[in-house]
């Protein structure tokens, strides 16, 4: 997915957000969906997740980082 801006929310007095409706059909938000907000090192933001769907951007992650490590291993050895 290329970058896009969805707009500006603003946080209400209960800490609430409204999630931009063009977002949440992009990202298939729905009502009662569990979302994971987190901080990455050095990045000033917040991260906002859909919860079912963080095991397989863990498991790509690992599996490019599996790839990485076996071409840097390539390189070392001059091939």
């Amino acid at each position: 997915m290329e970058q896009k801006f969805y707009g500006i929310a603003t946080l209400s007095e209960r800490g609430q957000l409204v999630i931009p409706q063009e977002a949440r059909v992009d990202f298939d938000l729905n009502p009662g969906d569990k979302l994971i907000f987190m901080k990455v090192r050095n990045f000033p933001g917040l991260i906002l997740i859909k919860a079912d769907q963080i095991m397989n951007i863990l498991s790509n992650l690992t599996k490019d980082l599996i790839e990485m490590e076996k071409i840097i291993e390539r390189v070392k050895k001059g091939e």
